[in-house]
């Protein structure tokens, strides 16, 4: 069993009395680990996944009442129902919301008391648009996405003392061991090619084989695939398709920006962003954007056409981008190739799970391109990442360092090097962007 910082949430949850939402991209281990949790923690655990059980879709829809609910769903399952300590796990949540109001019933069955409730589902942020508005006082919601960087090193028996030196070496921006840096720049030479998919870290853990790897992000593309065909909107599932499908061919491109016009058929005036938003609400696309401005709130200069577009999981981005002369290279150390875009892809990955959620760039003619701007402790944060040995020539940054009129004070340039400060400028191994956290979304594994 992989472990998984969700479980402290959990924990959380089971102290109190409220009905727990999960959500998150398809194949991010949802229903593994609230199985597992539910299984191992109440005397009953009732669960039901509405997506492959369609008949107990048609019989929970006609529920009248909560009472007529509970009936429904005590005809559908062979375990009992013990008050005071039986948890109801519905899976897929989505296939019952369409035409029902589960909203009001667990309202009123959290209000009984007699039972706890755990809801899922992988899509969501398409079907579901409303559900981080539902009120909060009888529902928690929270996002599972993929394995952090953390999560892949306890998969692969890091010791746990070593992940909080290197913490505590972030948050005081002082040097790690030399034998401490080469051991977690291996480990994340191997997350990008693996990710944080967990068939995919299974995969790798049990057989030290990337053609099982391989097999897995195959898989997970399939189900991502057929998820546009059968959730996105009819007259929208070309336009999604198309956008998914050259997600990896967009960042493999010198700029690394999605250009509107390698989408075949769209016409003046189609508003694409309504694919965009469909693609990043589904959990399987990270939007950045440009903003012209430097400036708090960096959503305000926000250019809506003009993005970068990162794939949910980046070993996802490697498995569509990378033969295996390119996979021995990453392996030999060198995480130079392809312009980047694959360890950028890294570093969205991992600041989107830690509670980076807008994420942002900076390109200008006269100063030149900044990889990420993010919010963070009421200021703007730039962020380079640089994959190569030349870590120290980051024009663009000091052009926009130098303009007086931004007030910023600090930036961060993620690299191969280990941790130093030069000036407003601190140097942090790549691998260290899974210690800046935003939101500290399940204690930090604590």
């Amino acid at each position: 069993m992989l472990r998984r910082k969700v479980e402290n949430l959990l924990r959380i949850w089971k102290e109190g009395k409220k009905a727990l939402l999960i959500d998150g991209a398809r194949q991010v281990g949802k229903t593994y680990i609230l199985r597992k949790y539910a299984d191992d923690n109440f005397e009953s655990s009732i669960y039901l996944n509405l997506l492959e059980n369609k008949n107990a879709v048609s019989v929970l829809s006609l529920a009248s009442d909560t009472k007529d609910f509970l009936m429904r769903l005590s005809a559908l399952v062979d375990r009992p129902f013990i008050k005071g300590n039986t948890v109801i796990f519905l899976d897929e949540i989505q296939e019952l919301t369409r035409n029902f109001d589960l909203v009001t019933i667990i309202k009123f069955l959290v209000d009984d008391g007699s039972y706890r409730y755990i809801l899922s589902g992988s899509m969501l942020g398409v079907e579901l648009t409303d559900a981080k508005s539902w009120p909060v006082g009888y529902l928690m919601c929270e996002t599972m996405y993929p394995l952090d960087f953390e999560e892949f090193l306890w998969a692969n028996d890091v010791n746990d003392s070593l992940i909080e030196h290197a913490r505590y070496c972030f948050e005081k921006r002082i040097p790690l061991e030399d034998y401490i840096h080469e051991k977690f720049m291996r480990m994340f030479q191997n997350y990008l090619l693996v990710g944080g998919m967990p068939d995919a870290v299974n995969a790798f853990v049990e057989t030290s084989d990337f053609n099982q790897v391989t097999l897995a992000h195959r898989a997970i593309q399939s189900l991502n695939r057929k998820d546009i065909a059968k959730y996105a909107a009819e007259d929208e599932r070309l336009s999604i398709k198309q956008i998914f499908d050259i997600i990896p061919e967009e960042l493999n491109s010198k700029s690394k920006r999605f250009m509107l016009k390698d989408i075949e058929g769209l016409k003046r005036g189609d508003d694409v962003n309504i694919s965009f938003k469909w693609l990043q609400s589904a959990g399987v696309a990270i939007p950045v954007y440009n903003t012209t401005e430097p400036v708090i709130p960096l959503q305000i200069n926000k250019e809506r056409t003009t993005l970068k577009l990162f794939m949910e999981d980046v070993g996802l981005l490697t498995n569509e981008l990378m033969d295996s002369d390119v996979k021995a290279a990453i392996l030999s150390g060198d995480v130079s190739i392809n312009n980047g875009s694959i360890v950028e892809n890294f570093c969205s990955q991992l600041m989107l799970i830690h509670g980076f959620e807008k994420q942002f760039y900076f390109n200008n003619k006269k100063k030149g391109e900044v990889d990420f701007l993010v919010e963070y402790k009421g200021r703007v944060l730039p962020i380079e990442v640089k994959s190569g040995k030349n870590y120290n020539a980051h024009a663009a940054l000091d052009n926009m360092m130098k303009t007086s009129n931004y007030n910023l004070d600090e930036a961060y340039v993620f690299c191969i090097s280990n941790v130093k400060t030069s000036g407003e400028y601190t140097y942090f191994p790549i691998y260290m962007i899974d210690f800046l956290v935003k939101k500290d979304r399940y204690l930090l594994g604590k």
